[in-house]
């Protein structure tokens, strides 16, 4: 299985940003992040956070996923129990041998309801990926190109205009990436060992590290 796996936000992506690539049909994926708080909206970027997930994908052409992100050192109990951020991805098209894949996602459903100053990590977006397998030593290289948009009122808003990012599995179990998430660019390295646990680590910015571990299996 190649070196693919959730991104700090628990969905399949690079470091930060989602592509159009999905896990096997019935796996469950659960970690958690640790984020820098200048990616951490919630806390007006004040306080690191670290965030477990639950991400589930099936039908095969749907993942959902649900985070919860509690600051660090917040004194009192402000946070409450923390900012939930429920997500969904819908695969339109498939990656063939000569087309890419293309997925439509959204963050933080409940801004489509109202209440935005309560919406942290809200996105719409759409991501096309496209992958070329190379040799048994760099497996593969991976292209994903996105676009967002802000139409959901909410407090904030992740991956607005152009994002994308290149990615290079090697030996199918390391993954060096590097990505611009429509404001900043970021680079990490995501390790694969036995197929079900996932580490990855990486600097926002290039300066602010953040990272995380996974683990995954199938139903």
């Amino acid at each position: 299985m190649l070196c693919r796996g959730q991104n700090l936000e628990g969905l399949t992506g690079l470091l930060t940003i989602p592509t159009a690539e999905m896990q096997p049909d019935r796996q469950v994926s659960f970690g958690v992040s640790y984020i820098q708080r200048d990616y951490v909206s919630f806390g007006s970027y004040r306080y690191d956070a670290y965030s477990p997930y639950v991400t589930i994908s099936f039908l095969p052409f749907v993942e959902a996923s649900v985070r919860l992100t509690r600051l660090i050192n917040l004194q009192g109990s402000g946070q409450a129990i923390g900012d939930r951020t429920p997500s969904v991805r819908l695969r339109f098209i498939e990656e063939g041998q000569y087309s890419p894949a293309i997925v439509l996602g959204m963050h933080d459903l409940l801004g489509v309801f109202g209440g935005e100053s309560a919406i942290h990590n809200n996105a719409l977006y759409v991501v096309t990926s496209k992958h070329i397998a190379t040799t048994s030593f760099l497996s593969e290289i991976g292209f994903h190109l996105g676009y967002g948009v802000d139409w959901i009122k909410a407090d904030n808003h992740n991956f607005v205009g152009l994002f994308g990012g290149i990615d290079f599995k090697f030996f199918n179990t390391l993954e060096l990436m590097t990505e611009y998430d429509g404001t900043h660019s970021n680079g990490g390295i995501r390790v694969k060992f036995f197929d079900h646990i996932t580490l990855l680590g990486g600097w926002l910015r290039w300066k602010y590290f953040s990272g995380g571990a996974g683990v995954s299996f199938g139903l």
